[in-house]
């Protein structure tokens, strides 16, 4: 793991999908092939993204225009409901460990999230949080704001969407740290002089993070 100064850290962006909360981009593709989808892969998983898909998550297309949109490009019927259950398999269970993470640095830092992602899986992951963890606005109550590509209308590895964190929220970039799962989001936050650490499954948040709770 890299190695960074945390002395200076007054920020921390965090990504969400592979950093705080587990993602398995197999999943969705075993899901739609139960509906005779054989080929998922060839819109999404972790390198790629259809059109179709980039497009919803700048929130260029709606939910509604997303889906009547996938219809035409397979070849079975499928519901919207097994759309959205199907596709929100790729999200798994956040971790208690990381919820108490995010509750203990929010208390000295200023802490943000920042996610490609799109209204379909937000609107159905923050009803688990509610009901679950008894968060009443979802994902949106562990940080200072979030920052959804669907709802900005950019998404990384563009500079533009960091600048435009940076510039919303007043962060200096020399005293903020950003956590990211794909190397291909780093490069474009270190260019811009933010502290980058890339996540891999080596080690933990708490691993990471944990020291700097006591600084």
């Amino acid at each position: 793991m890299e190695k960074i100064d945390f002395k200076n850290v007054k920020n921390i962006i965090f990504d969400w999908g592979g950093v705080i909360t587990g993602i398995d981009f197999d999943a969705p593709r075993k899901a739609f092939v139960k509906y005779g989808i054989d080929n998922f892969e060839k819109f999404y998983c972790k390198t790629f993204q259809s059109e179709l898909f980039q497009q919803h998550e700048i929130g260029k297309i709606s939910a509604d225009e997303f889906r009547a949109e996938f219809r035409k490009q397979i070849p079975v019927t499928i519901s919207d409901d097994e759309i959205d259950e199907a596709w929100f398999t790729v999200l798994l269970e956040t971790s208690a460990e990381n919820l108490d993470l995010l509750k203990s640095l929010r208390n000295k830092y200023r802490i943000f999230l920042l996610s490609n992602t799109n209204d379909i899986h937000i609107d159905m992951y923050d009803q688990i949080f509610e009901s679950k963890h008894n968060l009443k606005n979802g994902l949106r109550s562990l940080f200072e704001k979030v920052y959804y590509s669907y709802e900005i209308g950019l998404r990384k590895p563009s500079e533009e969407i960091f600048k435009y964190l940076l510039q919303d929220s007043r962060l200096n970039p020399d005293e903020t740290l950003f956590i990211d799962d794909s190397i291909q989001n780093i490069k474009p936050a270190k260019e811009l002089g933010i502290k980058c650490i890339h996540f891999t499954s080596s080690y933990s948040l708490t691993d990471i993070l944990g020291p700097i709770i006591n600084l």
